[in-house]
């Protein structure tokens, strides 16, 4: 699990994601921070990217949702969007695999001058 984010890290084309020391504390008033909770599993990460997130009623729980909603944001007031990760979601490789790809490409599709843009912040170890 910690291999695959690992990989990501040295990616030099998945560069978008961020890794701080201690994400926790992560703090800026004029951002959407939304912190993530301990995920075990792929049911509970789809379940709470739609809860810290604040998701719209027609989020379907699945992948592709997760893109098309991460690509939105129209019901976010703020301008920034912050994803928090404390601790590496607990998810099969194949799954976080999966997930880190939908984060780094919906990232890389907020362009500058667009109404928000989104980062993504995971720990180092």
């Amino acid at each position: 699990m910690i291999t695959i984010v690992l990989l990501f890290k040295q990616d030099k084309s998945m560069t978008r994601i961020e890794y701080l020391s201690n994400p926790g504390t992560y703090t800026c008033k004029s951002e959407f921070v939304a912190f993530m909770p301990k995920i075990n599993n792929e049911k509970e990460l789809l379940e709470q990217l739609g809860i810290v997130l604040k998701f719209p009623n027609y989020y379907g729980e699945n992948w592709n949702a997760v893109y098309d909603c991460l690509c939105d944001f129209s019901w976010i007031i703020e301008k920034g969007v912050v994803l928090i990760h404390t601790e590496i979601p607990a998810l099969p490789e194949d799954g976080l695999k999966i997930y880190m790809q939908i984060l780094d490409n919906s990232i890389e599709s907020w362009k500058l001058g667009e109404d928000h843009y989104f980062k993504v912040v995971f720990p180092t170890t």
